[in-house]
């Protein structure tokens, strides 16, 4: 086949794959937003306009709120709020990442199938399509992380300054929509070098990657970008990751914590264990290639589960770059099976494709029609006056964007913080605002002081219930629950000073 009918064939791939992903996502976005980060990002976009400066979401992730901001402008000349438009770039990036990483493992392993069936396989990956119909920045992310390992290959390769610059700025953009891709700078630096692994563990470097102007380009860019972003706002999230033990900090917990096996148990529930068969079979086949370096990248872009897997607030989403390198080795295994059987390949992918869509099939129909949390928030909304203050945990971001409603949350385990708080509640009530309590407010309390000061002081009601879902870990469960809201009032009434 000539370059112009491969270049054809790459662009109709391309072309298919962004349109089936894109659309199925279209078919099946969530309701609304779906998660605290996403509503905070919601608000941090409206903020941008409103008072005409760029506002940070959750950890600051000032990417992702310049990339929603920007696909939300004609949303907010319709006079609508961030709501839809951040559920669609969520969508639109997530489809986008499919292509980048196509071409990423193309220009890796030179081989169309494997690019093929990899790229697939992640766009059906429950962790990893369910987040990108509720407003998670993931695809943003992912999208910016492979059009940069993608470059920095071909960079090399070209000998192009161009390209490795690009690949700089992409990188750092991507760190600047989730700080945890910094973890990847090992495997983006490995890219740079290419090396020709023999045996025994011979190791030659690409000639490209040792001259000095791409090299002083390459790092000069990387370290400026990444010097940027430290002193801006990286520097306090790195303090309190790995030296403030606080309950609501995502903190790294060492190489081998209790959480590990959940995050090992996640990974083989996401796809079928035959896939990871696939994978361990194709890595050993690959190991008595003349270059090993392919393996090896693979072997090393694995132990990512080490962090990822390890974190005190882990959740499955956090294994979409995890679960890739199984997908190149399991292609790599079945593009050797394809040039035998091509029937058997193409039912064996197909199985592992239907049986990560019909695990998720069931919570995608489900919240396309009815997000629990945002349900919620407008039932609280109903029952409650305006001015009413809502004692409230995580549903307490929902309840603010969808319920328009003054929300409290209470100290954590913390009984002289508590006394305050009390202090806050009480003043609400002398001065004639009504309490509610909704029933995510009991969370966070296992040493039982809130739930204790509640008991002693207040007479609680229950108002109603409504149907919600726990948006922890939906991306792996369907957890749905009667959430109750409480109303507060004092045992022993207390005349205004007003």
């Amino acid at each position: 086949m000539s370059q112009q009918g491969k270049n054809i064939k790459i662009f109709i791939t391309l072309f298919l794959l962004f349109l089936s992903n894109f659309l199925i996502g279209i078919i099946f976005i969530n309701e609304g937003l779906f998660h605290y980060d996403a509503v905070v990002l919601a608000q941090a976009v409206e903020n941008t306009y409103k008072f005409h400066k760029l506002q940070p979401a959750v950890s600051a992730r000032y990417g992702a709120v310049i990339i929603n901001s920007i696909i939300y402008f004609p949303f907010y000349l319709l006079g609508e709020t961030a709501d839809f438009s951040v559920r669609f770039t969520s969508v639109l990036f997530g489809s986008l990442s499919i292509l980048a990483l196509f071409l990423f493992i193309f220009e890796l392993t030179d081989n169309f199938f494997i690019a093929l069936v990899t790229s697939f396989l992640f766009s059906v990956t429950p962790f990893y399509f369910s987040p990108n119909t509720y407003g998670k920045e993931h695809g943003i992310c992912n999208f910016f992380l492979f059009l940069s390992w993608f470059l920095v290959l071909k960079g090399i390769k070209k000998d192009s300054l161009f390209f490795l610059i690009l690949s700089s700025l992409f990188f750092i953009f991507a760190i600047s929509v989730r700080e945890s891709t910094l973890v990847t700078v090992p495997l983006y630096f490995l890219l740079y070098f290419l090396p020709k692994v023999s045996k025994p563990f011979r190791i030659e470097f690409n000639k490209n990657s040792l001259k000095i102007k791409n090299l002083i380009c390459f790092y000069l860019i990387f370290l400026i970008g990444f010097l940027f972003l430290f002193f801006l706002y990286l520097k306090p999230l790195f303090y309190r990751e790995f030296f403030v033990k606080d309950i609501m900090a995502v903190n790294f917990l060492g190489l081998y914590s209790p959480i590990l096996k959940t995050a090992f148990r996640d990974l083989f529930r996401a796809a079928p264990v035959l896939l990871f068969i696939f994978s361990l079979v194709g890595f050993f086949r690959l190991l008595f290639s003349e270059n090993i370096f392919l393996p090896l990248f693979l072997f090393f872009w694995c132990c990512l589960i080490f962090y990822f897997g390890n974190l005190a607030h882990y959740v499955p989403r956090h294994l979409d770059l995890v679960i890739i390198p199984f997908y190149v080795l399991a292609s790599f295994l079945l593009r050797q099976l394809y040039s035998k059987d091509k029937f058997v390949t193409n039912l064996i992918v197909g199985y592992f494709v239907i049986t990560m869509f019909i695990f998720m099939y069931p919570m995608l129909k489900f919240r396309h029609k009815y997000n629990g949390a945002k349900q919620f928030a407008l039932y609280v909304k109903e029952k409650t006056p305006a001015n009413a203050l809502i004692i409230a945990m995580d549903d307490a971001v929902f309840i603010q964007y969808y319920g328009n409603r003054k929300t409290l949350s209470h100290p954590i385990n913390d009984y002289k913080k508590m006394h305050t708080f009390l202090r806050t509640v009480a003043s609400y009530l002398v001065n004639g605002v009504e309490v509610y309590l909704a029933g995510s407010g009991l969370s966070y309390d296992s040493s039982g002081i809130f739930r204790g000061i509640l008991q002693t002081n207040f007479d609680i009601k229950v108002v109603g219930s409504k149907l919600s879902e726990d948006y922890h870990r939906p991306e792996l469960e369907f957890t749905k629950y009667e959430q109750l809201l409480y109303k507060l009032d004092f045992k022993f009434k207390i005349k205004s000073t007003n």
